[in-house]
């Protein structure tokens, strides 16, 4: 009877992490249905349609740990709908008709941070991606337009530039020239809805 006991004891104390969260299901081991309940219920923060609805306490646990140069990490979760924003008003009908079914879609990112450098990790087709970068960004710019639902948004965006402006790094995108580019990946980005 001891025996089993500290058996289930040693177990547990192995689980904890000593003391800290135990350590998430690496993203190329989740099973294939795993759904946006489960990331809600895993402290992922996850965004729906460009809100923050859950574990915005674990996105600010991992800003707080970066502030500190502490090694931290966070599931991030975006679930996408194709009629969130009236989409599908501006769609040609055979256009949405042939994409209509591929939503919602889900997306999961392991951002992590080293104390020196980040690294995010998510799989796009099947395939592995995985971005290096050394500095997060933050960013919050007022939308200048009136078809949007919301006012402002703000962007954490992983880059190596630490002098580009927000409005210059995507415009690099656009540019022709190939030394134009800046490379960046955005990780976070949240819509804050107009005042009613």
């Amino acid at each position: 009877m001891k025996k089993g006991m500290l058996a289930a004891l040693l177990c547990l104390f192995l689980l904890s992490g000593c003391g800290g969260k135990p350590e998430p299901i690496p993203l190329e081991e989740l099973p294939q249905d795993y759904s946006l309940e489960q990331a809600k219920a895993d402290g992922c923060l996850v965004t729906e349609d460009g809100t923050v609805t859950s574990g915005r306490e674990s996105w600010e646990d991992f800003l707080e740990a970066v502030d500190a140069g502490k090694a931290a990490s966070v599931r991030l979760c975006g679930y996408f709908t194709l009629d969130s924003l009236g989409v599908s008003s501006r769609y040609d009908p055979e256009y949405y008709a042939s994409i209509k079914n591929d939503y919602p879609k889900m997306s999961l990112e392991d951002l992590s941070y080293d104390g020196e450098s980040f690294t995010s990790v998510f799989y796009q087709e099947g395939e592995r991606c995985e971005w290096n970068y050394s500095l997060l960004r933050r960013f919050e710019e007022e939308v200048q337009s009136d078809l949007l639902p919301y006012d402002s948004c703000i962007s954490y965006i992983l880059t190596d530039d630490a002098e580009a402006t927000y409005d210059q790094l995507l415009g690099s995108l656009a540019s022709s020239q190939l030394e134009d580019h800046i490379p960046f990946h955005i990780v976070y980005r949240e819509e804050i809805a107009l005042e009613a």
